[in-house]
């Protein structure tokens, strides 16, 4: 006989947003999306692990908010593997892991080499296969379950000219979330990703090729008018990591101002 809770009784939806006592991992935390994502975990009550390939980076975001630094390679499996046992080891437990790790390089398809390839696989999907591989193994074992939110992005939803590489990744990432999001809800393990559009990371700023120009034509082509900064990103992650989100799985969330939805064709005025 199924017990079911009272459908009436109205939970305390403000806990539902926090995050106290458990620990939650960053990787690619020192800087844009993961170092505003450290800071929104932390915010909620979280010990973030920050892991950066640089040291420097690692420590200064864990300092500003109370975390843990850890340095190393993710894309390689024996450094994930000590990551992991130093995160257990270190905390006792694992309740939460953010990937934003990706970068593209821009380029015409007809352009791109067979390294431009190995590249986009490297820092765009193995290591989100190497944390949902260890991270799964551990929560397997363990008696309370947990979440996985991955940075994906609009380029792996839509057409992404010079951005092939890096969109049929993106797109290879959201099917692994819906997979691994099948075979870990089991262990009580939820498995989601936010895609954005345009970020104006600090990376992003400090491009020349992004001119005012540029700028001004992309926010004239979004519904909301204006850009995504990396804390806009971090507040979907948020949500996604805490039990305010506890029935939601296998999902991708589009936070991109709207831009995916416009229909790209010029209307008459009515």
């Amino acid at each position: 006989m199924i017990t079911e809770p009272d459908a009436a009784a109205v939970p305390d939806y403000a806990s539902l947003l926090r995050l106290d006592g458990t620990v939650q991992v960053v990787l690619g935390a020192g800087r844009g999306i993961g170092y505003q994502s450290s800071h929104a975990l932390a915010s909620a009550g979280a010990r973030v692990v920050c892991v950066d390939r640089e040291p420097d980076r690692a420590e200064a975001v864990a300092t500003e908010v109370g975390g843990i630094a850890w340095a190393g390679e993710i894309t390689e499996r024996e450094p994930m593997t000590e990551l992991f046992e130093f995160v257990v080891a270190e905390c006792g437990r694992l309740d939460g892991v953010v990937d934003i790790v990706g970068l593209s390089r821009y380029k015409a398809l007809i352009d791109l080499t067979d390294d431009d390839w190995l590249f986009h696989h490297t820092i765009v999907l193995k290591h989100a296969y190497l944390a949902l591989e260890l991270a799964g193994r551990h929560w397997q074992g363990a008696t309370s379950g947990g979440t996985v939110t991955f940075v994906a992005s609009s380029a792996g939803l839509t057409s992404s000219p010079n951005l092939s590489a890096y969109g049929a990744n993106k797109a290879a990432l959201m099917s692994l979330v819906r997979t691994a999001a099948v075979e870990f809800g089991p262990y009580g393990v939820r498995v989601n990703a936010v895609a954005p559009g345009i970020v104006r990371t600090p990376r992003a700023q400090a491009n020349p090729k992004w001119t005012p120009e540029l700028l001004a034509a992309n926010i004239e082509r979004t519904p909301l008018r204006k850009l995504a900064y990396p804390y806009d990103v971090a507040g979907a992650i948020l949500f996604l990591s805490t039990p305010l989100s506890g029935h939601i799985t296998g999902q991708s969330l589009v936070v991109d101002g709207g831009n995916s939805v416009v229909y790209n064709v010029e209307s008459p005025t009515p």
